[in-house]
């Protein structure tokens, strides 16, 4: 008899202990199974990723929110309703979206998951600490699609594994956690029309030069020989010899290369756009028969015999504003330009100071110009990553020279039509 009832209490024991398992293991059978049903029909692919819960008041819980948010993964998978993510993909897909590995996601985060790992839906939630150690599990079903809760379940469970995430506790004897919230990094998604380009590109085109050599001290010397000693610009002068305080030539028709130019910029989502240009070229005036005139006077003829009086090699650095009208295969676009030129100038028959400290030939000197430009063109797409660029600009530039001769105000302008052509590389 007494054997029998030390049987009973045993008996009795081992059932209230696999009950008290069973209780805690159906608490997350109980979540699955409410989950699903909120589930319905609502869910097309049936494809669930379960992101692990976090604690409600922002302390870390990576510990405890993995452990529940597996469990309740092997009951999902027990009811066979749903395919779910593995978690070692789900990891390798939010670092790589530098999306939060835990807690409650925002719209734009679970939109995007939802579309990179083709799921329907994802659970996650939070997890409240509560007395005895007991852990309040608050589960949400969002469906990615709109980012809107569609189904939620809580359960009550005891914390029955070793470690987990411990609360941090002031001097003031009160349990307070760290909030650590950091922020949702998600990568800029580009418009249909919206690209940055690298543009390389050849100019082609033969712009005017004016040139005029200006001194209010009445002082440059022209004389009938232009090998003269006192003739300060090497030109024959069929006039009465003399000083004076201005010689200038406008219209002179140009030979040369380029500009030869490299650009970076990009258009928004809009219209309105802009670059940058590095470009170099190279004029001089050709031998031509054309006017001048000195002291500002009626024009005279003039005749240049040589093509390298003149020669200008400009380094330009400049910006546009660019403004187009997107299109499928073409962006035609038109804009505005400014920039700074370095200048080489080369005058071999002119005298100045530039090379000694005696007044002599030839000038050979820097001069800074402010550029100007009126870009129209076209970008005609070939693929995703090439187009070719076609660009008619009206151009200026307007550098300021001196020889070396403080009083002087020597200026070159070169102005006109160019046509470029060349490839465009987007990014």
């Amino acid at each position: 008899m007494r054997n029998k009832s030390i049987f009973m209490i045993a008996l009795l024991a081992l059932m209230s202990f696999n009950l008290s398992v069973f209780a805690g293991e159906d608490k997350y059978s109980q979540l699955a199974v409410e989950i699903s049903n909120a589930a319905g029909e609502g869910l097309v692919d049936k494809k669930i990723a379960i992101i692990p819960f976090s604690y409600a008041d922002g302390r870390d819980g990576t510990t405890d929110g993995s452990i529940i948010s597996e469990r309740l993964t092997m009951k999902m998978i027990n009811l066979q309703k749903f395919e779910i993510i593995e978690r070692s993909v789900l990891d390798k897909v939010m670092n790589e979206l530098k999306l939060q590995s835990s807690g409650i996601m925002d719209a734009g985060s679970t939109k995007e998951l939802g579309k990179v790992l083709g799921v329907d839906a994802i659970i996650t939630g939070t997890l409240v600490e509560r007395k005895g150690g007991k852990i309040e599990v608050n589960a949400r079903l969002i469906k990615t699609e709109t980012a809107r809760a569609i189904g939620a379940a809580q359960i009550i469970i005891e914390k029955d594994w070793l470690g987990g995430d411990e609360a941090i506790v002031q001097p003031v004897q009160q349990a307070i956690y760290e909030t650590k919230r950091k922020p949702v990094a998600r990568p800029r998604t580009r418009g249909e029309h919206e690209y940055g380009f690298f543009d390389l590109f050849l100019g082609f085109g033969s712009p005017n030069i004016s040139l005029e050599f200006a001194n209010p001290l009445n002082n440059i010397t022209l004389t009938a020989n232009a090998s003269d000693p006192t003739n300060d610009l090497g030109i024959n002068y069929s006039g009465t010899p003399g000083d004076f305080r201005s010689i200038k030539w406008t219209k002179l028709a140009s030979d040369g290369v380029g500009p030869i130019a490299m650009r970076v910029g990009g258009f928004g989502k809009g219209s309105i756009g802009g670059s940058m240009e590095l470009s170099l070229e190279k004029r001089n005036i050709k031998p031509q028969s054309t006017t001048w005139t000195l002291n500002n006077g009626s024009p005279g003829n003039f005749t240049f015999n040589s093509e390298d009086y003149l020669t200008v090699t400009s380094f330009g650095i400049s910006g546009d504003l660019l403004i187009r009208v997107p299109g499928e295969k073409v962006d035609p676009y038109f804009g505005i330009g400014l920039g700074l030129s370095l200048n080489s100038i080369t005058l071999p028959y002119v005298k100045g100071f530039t090379n000694s400290s005696t007044f002599s030939k030839p000038v050979d000197q820097m001069g800074i110009g402010l550029m100007f430009r009126l870009p129209v063109g076209a970008r005609i797409r070939i693929n995703d990553k090439t187009q070719i660029v076609a660009e008619l600009r009206y151009e200026l530039n307007s550098i300021g020279f001196d020889r070396d001769i403080k009083s002087e105000e020597d200026r070159i302008v070169i102005s006109g039509v160019k046509f470029l052509v060349g490839m465009g590389f987007n990014f």
